[in-house]
């Protein structure tokens, strides 16, 4: 129902492009690639269910949106059985300033590769332009499935929400052991601003990172990331080249089978910015042996090491080290909860992977702390938790004395809204086109729009009865600030996006 009903909102407000084409069994183009060559900028691109095999294409035009209409059994499937003749994926943007801000809804990438000869690294979705946008897809048996970078650029934004990957990265056939360079998601220093949200990735093979990232800011929050028994991946998350990473509300497991023993890597500290920030995540490690919870490379130069209010839990007999390598000389530790048996902490089903507390996981419940905001004012405390990466993420709202240790919060059986907290500041709608309309506070005193580096912006801001009205001109993710009365202060994402 959710991704119909978003199809739907998106195919209404298409009329605001200049041409919207049809691609499906029965219509003029069977085939995406048929419209390379016809499409203008700003175009959106409607692709009927059903399996489009070995059709890789190569888009140069801006602002370009592709839906997928398939459902159910019959998804959109953009397949490879063999390799890529382009030698990059199935969908190839690779030209900045001429291919930039694509938008790609509810596809299935499966099955890209490209030879060895060509590198060995084939993406579903191969990008090299800026601003990349994708929601509810999914991305299977992929050499990459998203592989991001162009060295000529440094300002480029990505947004991965709702979707899911599987068994992507590179290895031999038969030989799950093989040491591949491909991964279910790369992120490169091209990018500015990654936020991957609602998403779920499991069973990466060849050794594969579920995710590594070079960005500059990273906001990794509410997805299920999971080896599974079969997954013969590295780490869960690889940040290559340090920066500002606020790691909020997952859930972490290191699989049985898996190749590099460590969850969590911090591999060097080339970006200007270096603060890591590790919230209300469970990480569960199911490997019998020796694992690192954290492999941090850099012996300095990590400005702040936030650990607050996570979940650390194995299977019994292992090792489990917090850190491999370095200690963080700023490392700031509270309220983190460890067990060398994950079942002694009552999850719901734990042997299952379903970790809800229940009314026996005491030494979670109410124990977390306040993780307040980052450097930049990006807040910490979890405002979500992950359900289904195809189902909305649900309102975390604290039931009971206070918040819980962990990416859930504990309901007592009363559903995870039952309980809603009376909200001090409500913004509507976000994301939004640029116009946010603020429900009027008497406790709100002063509001302050910042970017997510820290950098105050001018906003347009109007007083109506009601309402308070402001007005952003410019795409991206910025932090609202607003100081009450007694001096407390609240802060609150803004997402504008003018495409």
């Amino acid at each position: 129902m959710k991704i119909l009903l978003f199809i739907s909102f998106i195919i209404v407000s298409s009329v605001s492009f200049a041409t919207t084409w049809n691609v499906g069994p029965g219509q003029t183009y069977t085939m995406p690639s048929q419209l390379v060559a016809l499409v203008q900028n700003n175009d959106t691109i409607l692709i009927f269910g059903g399996i489009y095999l070995n059709d890789a294409s190569i888009w140069d035009k801006k602002n370009l949106v592709f839906i997928g209409l398939g459902t159910g059994a019959n998804r959109t499937i953009l397949r490879h059985s063999t390799d890529i003749p382009n030698g990059k994926g199935i969908f190839v943007f690779e030209s900045p300033n001429l291919a930039d801000n694509p938008t790609i809804l509810n596809i299935v990438f499966d099955g890209a590769q490209v030879s060895d000869a060509d590198g060995a690294n084939g993406a579903g979705i191969r990008f090299q332009a800026r601003n990349l946008t994708v929601r509810n897809c999914k991305f299977m048996n992929c050499q990459n499935g998203i592989l991001e970078g162009n060295a000529i650029v440094s300002a480029s934004e990505v947004l991965v929400e709702d979707s899911e990957f599987e068994n992507n990265g590179y290895q031999l056939p038969d030989d799950p052991t093989y040491s591949g360079f491909a991964h279910n998601l790369y992120i490169s220093a091209s990018t500015v601003v990654f936020t991957l949200r609602n998403c779920y990735l499991h069973h990466p093979r060849g050794q594969a990172n579920s995710i590594k990232t070079r960005a500059l800011m990273n906001f990794i929050e509410y997805n299920f990331i999971d080896e599974g028994s079969t997954g013969y991946g590295s780490y869960e998350l690889n940040i290559a080249q340090g920066g500002m990473c606020a790691v909020i509300g997952n859930v972490f497991i290191q699989g049985s089978s898996g190749a590099n023993h460590a969850i969590i890597g911090y591999d060097s500290v080339t970006n200007p910015m270096q603060d890591f920030y590790f919230v209300n995540n469970t990480v569960i490690n199911r490997f019998v042996g020796n694992v690192r919870l954290f492999n941090i490379t850099p012996s300095s130069g990590i400005n702040v090491f936030k650990v607050y209010n996570n979940i650390f839990a194995s299977v019994p007999g292992a090792t489990n080290s917090w850190f491999g390598s370095n200690t963080p000389a700023f490392l700031d530790s509270t309220n983190n909860v460890f067990s060398a048996n994950f079942l002694s902490l009552n999850f719901l089903d734990g042997t299952n992977s379903n970790f809800h507390l229940t009314g026996g996981s005491t030494s979670a419940i109410d124990q977390a702390t306040n993780p307040g905001s980052t450097s930049t004012m990006y807040p910490l405390t979890p405002f979500y938790q992950y359900v289904n990466f195809s189902l909305p993420m649900s309102l975390r709202n604290n039931v009971g004395l206070g918040m819980d240790i962990g990416a859930f919060e504990f309901t007592n059986g009363l559903g995870t809204n039952a309980l809603e907290v009376p909200k001090i500041m409500s913004i509507y709608p976000n994301p939004s086109k640029g116009l946010f309309m603020i429900e009027k506070n008497q406790n709100i005193q002063e509001i302050e729009i910042f970017t997510l580096d820290g950098k105050p912006i001018l906003f347009e801001r109007n007083q109506k009865m009601e309402n308070t009205e402001i007005k952003i001109d410019r795409s991206g993710v910025y932090i609202l600030k607003a100081q009450l009365k007694d001096g407390s202060i609240i802060s609150q994402k803004l997402i504008v996006e003018l495409n």
